[in-house]
């Protein structure tokens, strides 16, 4: 209780609707992958609990995109945008997304090797983030797929924006370029590959798990960042109807579930993101629910949220649990029992090893990025 205490404490000036979007999304993921833990009568629960049918992977890229895009749209705006603040915008980045992924994909591989005695399909892209840029992702570190699509993100957009500005077009010219060329690029490679009958068999390994067919879906958060930051009277005055706009599409995507083909697929990444930004303007001007427990159960999870997402399924489904299951003797002959009791062990350990691995390895991490002055506009 005194760490968590010292985690939301050390968060005083959060947006708490924010942080309620990004609980909503690491939640869906860890219950989405907590479900293979139960047993099968049990798994028509979680299809009742998101019956939106909305991914929470999607949910963070959208975020992402709304946050680093408007830290790339100050940083144009109150900067010459020269190569020192492009690099300083690349190095706040991966000092911030690097050292955790780094540390777990060792962990990980550490445990593959102690266990299995080969490298699976692990390989030197994975420190790349190439290993499923183009292709479907390896079945090594599943989870890591997302990370691939942020980073390259991360890298391409501002490179693009900076690019442009540099060929003589104006700072926001180069921004709305680059922003469209982001919508629409991957937009049109999935309609490309999808008329091509590329991997329609396997559709979610093969579009959505595809860094460059997902680059869209972080660019409608830049886009509403973009929004936010030029027209911000209109962006106050339409987030309550753009609430209702979100209601209809995610009624849309209930009724159109990805599973049920029942609507053209490649767009249906756009349907998601667009149906996330439009609760964008209302959540963003959420400081709080009025209720202190509340406010700060949301800043906790969303705080230890990226943790949650590297542990809860391959160190800690695949490896953890079931080294805890031989070391207690725990035999599959128990039937259901030992089902609730991984599920149990499953979320205990995805909460505490997530707080742990933020308080004592991403906060000093992030606080030395700080001291250090890396980037002004964050």
């Amino acid at each position: 209780m005194k760490i968590i205490n010292a985690i939301v404490a050390n968060t005083p000036s959060r947006v708490v609707g924010l942080d309620i979007l990004r609980s909503i999304a690491i939640l869906t993921v860890v219950l989405e992958h907590g479900e293979y833990l139960l047993p099968k009568r049990f798994h028509s629960i979680y299809d009742r609990i998101n019956f939106i049918h909305i991914d929470g992977v999607s949910i963070f890229f959208v975020l992402s995109g709304f946050l680093i895009g408007g830290i790339l749209i100050k940083t144009i705006n109150k900067t010459d945008f020269s190569r020192h603040d492009l690099l300083q915008f690349w190095i706040r980045r991966w000092f911030r997304t690097l050292p955790n992924y780094i540390l777990i994909l060792l962990v990980v591989l550490s445990a593959r090797l102690v266990i299995f005695h080969d490298f699976g399909e692990f390989n030197y892209t994975y420190f790349l983030f190439l290993q499923n840029a183009f292709s479907a992702h390896p079945s090594f570190f599943a989870e890591a797929w997302s990370l691939s699509v942020e980073e390259w993100f991360y890298m391409l957009f501002p490179l693009a924006c900076f690019i442009i500005y540099k060929s003589g077009v104006s700072k926001s010219r180069a921004l709305i370029a680059s922003l469209m060329l982001f919508l629409i690029f991957p937009m049109v490679l999935r309609i490309w590959k999808f008329e091509s009958g590329i991997g329609i068999d396997d559709f979610s390994r093969q579009y959505r798990k595809v860094a460059f067919l997902r680059l869209d879906s972080l660019m409608y958060g830049v886009m509403a960042a973009y929004l936010k930051y030029s027209y911000n009277r209109q962006w106050e005055r339409f987030k309550m109807p753009l609430v209702v706009v979100g209601c209809f599409l995610l009624t849309f995507m209930a009724l159109n579930p990805m599973s049920s083909r029942g609507f053209y697929l490649p767009l249906y990444f756009n349907i998601e993101s667009l149906a996330v930004c439009s609760f964008l303007p209302f959540m963003a001007s959420l400081h709080s629910t009025k209720f202190r427990i509340m406010d700060r159960s949301f800043v906790f999870v969303s705080v230890i949220s990226y943790s949650m997402y590297l542990l809860n399924l391959t160190p800690i489904q695949h490896y953890l649990i079931p080294l805890v299951n031989r070391a207690l003797g725990i035999s599959k002959n128990l039937g259901e029992y030992v089902s609730f009791l991984n599920y149990f062990l499953f979320w205990f350990f995805t909460l505490v090893l997530s707080t742990l691995l933020y308080y004592y390895y991403e906060r000093p991490l992030t606080a030395l990025r700080d001291r250090v002055n890396i980037g002004k506009y964050e």
